[in-house]
């Protein structure tokens, strides 16, 4: 079983730096650099952490934790007198999306995990990339806190009923952070749960097990690198962020894939004819309606020469994937990134490696990209479901990097996990 516990988070004193939205940014690996160049403006946001720039002697990740320390002295930072339970509230909207007016609402809380190997407590669903987990790890040596969560998924017998009850209670009375970032509201409880039945009881739930880890893989190994060959006191215990996988009104969002270094499409789509069956389609927003459209099982390709929707021929994806569940084989990131495998000759981790295989949310920008000469071709995919994620893991199976995008992301800031505290 997963062992959780509270923990004393170091948290951003209110009363030091004033208006708390001004210091929150998203995880890392979702900001890029004009977004990091606004989140900078403010002096004590949590970018110049989670994101670091080089410091004078040109080392970020010492730089990283320097600052730390210095926010540490002059009070901005302070670490929490007793062990808690850090509920957290996220309002937010999917853009891009139908029905992206319709605002959502997710509820997890924060605490910590002691880290164990994936197999058994914590389950996998998602192979990594070496060039995150070495930035995570560098970082992570430097400043020995877990500045970002990886956020798991739980869900054991009528859990999710239980934690929306626990959950309502705990969030009751009025939230101690109230903060607007990452375009929607975030709200924050700190809760004794030495003190509050609900609290002990939410953990209790959770800690069952097994634990999905829904998104931070990288930060997840990272930790167990760091844990093996740095230790230290708090080097087995990570952040992390739990949601009932039922009713803690996450949701997931596609990761389109650009292919470069490969001019010559008629080839390509002549080589997928043979795995899928192909729809013509004329043009590039009637694909990508058309994709959406339908369900999972369904994608579709663009190039200049137009486009496709793809459909995989059972029998050849049974002979590619042999070995594989029925859960993994049906899912649109295997489908893809086998027949991508197949037509190239080239491993999924060698595309990534070489730069030819690119990730992107936006549809329409990776439509954009193709039309203005920047990449190939396009493949655009529906989201993975969250029963395929809990699926693949509980079968100790992994699907290919950038399979899922989580959303809302948990603003990077709220609290911070010092391993020696």
């Amino acid at each position: 079983m997963p062992e959780l516990s509270p923990f004393p988070a170091l948290r951003y004193d209110a009363r030091a730096i004033g208006e708390v939205s001004a210091v929150l940014c998203p995880p890392y690996d979702v900001i890029d650099r004009a977004e990091r160049e606004r989140l900078a403006r403010g002096p004590h946001n949590a970018v110049h952490l989670e994101l670091a720039q080089a410091g004078p002697a040109g080392d970020a990740y010492a730089a990283a934790a320097q600052l730390l320390g210095e926010w540490q002295t002059a009070g901005l930072l302070r670490i929490d007198d007793r062990p808690l339970v850090y509920v957290y509230e996220q309002h937010y909207r999917v853009t891009g999306r139908p029905d992206d007016a319709v605002a959502r609402v997710s509820r997890g809380f924060f605490c910590r995990l002691r880290l164990e190997e994936p197999g058994r407590g914590v389950l996998r669903h998602e192979r990594t990339m070496s060039a995150p987990k070495e930035d995570r790890f560098r970082l992570l040596r430097s400043t020995r806190v877990n500045l970002s969560p990886v956020l798991m998924l739980y869900r054991s017998a009528a859990a999710g009923a239980a934690s929306a009850r626990l959950l309502d209670v705990l969030t009751a009375q009025p939230a101690e952070i109230e903060a607007v970032a990452l375009g929607g509201r975030q709200r924050l409880w700190a809760v004794d749960a030495a003190q509050v039945p609900a609290a002990a009881e939410l953990l209790a739930i959770a800690a069952h097990g097994p634990l999905v880890i829904a998104d931070g893989h990288h930060r997840y190994e990272t930790a167990l690198r760091f844990r093996d060959e740095v230790g230290g006191p708090g080097s087995d215990q990570i952040l992390v962020l739990l949601h009932d996988a039922d009713s803690g009104g996450l949701s997931v969002l596609p990761t389109h894939r650009l292919l470069l270094g490969t001019p010559e499409t008629e080839s390509l789509i002549a080589a997928l004819a043979e795995l899928f069956e192909l729809e013509a389609v004329a043009e590039a927003g009637r694909l990508a309606q058309a994709v959406e459209a339908r369900s999972s099982g369904w994608m579709g390709v663009w190039t200049r020469h137009g486009g496709f929707l793809l459909r995989p021929r059972r029998a050849a994806m049974e002979l590619l994937l042999p070995a594989a569940s029925n859960a993994l084989r049906e899912l649109d990131v295997t489908v893809l990134g086998t027949a991508l495998e197949r037509t190239l000759g080239l491993a999924t981790a060698q595309l990534d490696e070489q730069g030819r295989l690119r990730y992107i949310k936006d549809a329409a920008a990776a439509l954009a990209q193709v039309d203005e000469g920047r990449a190939d071709a396009c493949f655009l995919l529906n989201a993975t479901p969250v029963q395929s994620v809990l699926e693949v893991a509980s079968a100790g199976e992994l699907m290919p990097p950038k399979s899922t995008y989580f959303v809302p992301k948990a603003a990077t800031g709220l609290v911070f996990n010092l391993l020696s505290a």
